[in-house]
């Protein structure tokens, strides 16, 4: 019986330190996520930042409608 405990032991032992490794793992994952998104953060905290970008890959004539239409609308806004 006594060798049973010790075995137990030493598996209870084993677990325990997979799971600390499993949770250091995932910290420093989350580290390294937190600091190489540091510019992707800014560009979306940009309002409507990807509203812009999707205009500025518009077409030309289509871009510009949209933002002559965009300028009317805020004129006539402003206006009343």
């Amino acid at each position: 019986m006594h060798k049973s405990l010790q075995q137990e032991q030493q598996l209870l032992q084993l677990k325990a330190e997979a799971l600390r490794l499993k949770l250091l793992t995932n910290q420093l994952r989350r580290q390294q996520e937190q600091s190489s998104s540091g510019l992707l953060e800014l560009a979306s905290q940009l309002p409507k930042a990807g509203l812009v970008w999707r205009l500025a890959n518009m077409p030309r004539k289509l871009r510009n409608k949209l933002l002559l239409g965009g300028a009317l609308l805020a004129a006539i806004y402003l206006r009343f």
